[in-house]
Parts: structure tokens; C-alpha cells; sequence
């Protein structure tokens, strides 16, 4: 059971994809990129950050997030760790979603800025942790 949440928002980067795992449980994978001040350079720096969406039943939204659109994202903060192709260990921080709304897109896609489609963990049918709280009970109250 994890109690870590975080919330992101920025653009999208990359078309959603989606795979499915050995078991045949879907995941859909974007990156986006947030906006962060860097202090000691006095300026904004922009990040990529990679974000899972697990469960099969959100294959219909794949339309609308394409690169440009603005979402926000709710979820828990992950680090993956792996060795890539020249044999480097590599350590990446990853989102796993449990809500995800549209704001609108700059890149004149499909999705407007009053459309906003929400995609709530509470609705998954499987991911890779199943817990027993409402989305309610994930917010600590202190």
C-alpha cells in the first residue's frame, strides 16, 4: 500500500500508445513535458516525465491524447530502473496514473479546452497494485 500522490500538469509529447502485458492487461504510455524554475539559472527548464495508464477499458481516449494536448495527471510517483541498449544503468521517473483530465490542446487537436475527460483508477478492472481504499482515503488529511 503506497500514500505518495503527486499531481503534474503539461504537455503531451508523444502520441499515446498502447500495449498490453503477458496477462493481456492493457497499458497506455505517453510522456509529457512539465515546466520547472531553475533557480540557480534563473529560468524555466522543461522536463520529460513518462506516465502509465492501466486498465482496459480506456482504449477510446487514445484519440485524444496526442502531442500538445494539456492534461493533468494524478498518480503515484515511481523510478524504474533499467539498463539500456550500451549497458548503462538508468534510472527514470515514472507516473502511474489513477486520473488524468484533458485541459486543452496548443497544437489544435482534437481536444479543447472545455473538454474534460476523466479516467479514474477507481474504474480499473486490473493494474499492477490493487488496493482496498476508495480514491478518497488515498489523501491523507494532515
Amino acid at each position: 500500500m503506497t500514500f505518495a500522490s503527486i499531481t503534474v500538469s503539461g504537455t503531451l509529447n508523444n502520441k499515446a500508445e498502447q500495449r498490453f502485458t503477458p496477462n493481456n492487461t492493457s497499458v497506455i504510455g505517453f510522456y509529457m513535458n512539465i515546466d520547472k524554475y531553475d533557480s540557480r539559472s534563473k529560468e524555466m527548464k522543461q522536463h520529460s516525465i513518462k506516465v502509465n495508464l492501466w486498465g482496459d477499458n480506456h482504449a477510446q481516449y487514445l484519440e485524444t491524447l496526442v502531442p500538445g494536448a494539456e492534461v493533468l495527471v494524478i498518480g503515484r510517483p515511481q523510478i524504474e530502473q533499467y539498463t539500456d541498449r550500451e549497458g548503462n544503468n538508468v534510472r527514470a521517473f515514472v507516473v502511474e496514473a489513477n486520473k488524468i483530465n484533458i485541459l486543452g490542446s496548443s497544437a489544435g487537436g482534437s481536444a479543447s479546452a472545455d473538454f474534460n475527460a476523466e479516467y479514474s483508477s477507481s474504474s480499473l478492472s486490473s493494474g499492477p497494485e490493487k488496493s482496498d481504499l476508495s480514491e478518497e482515503d488515498m489523501e491523507i488529511p494532515f
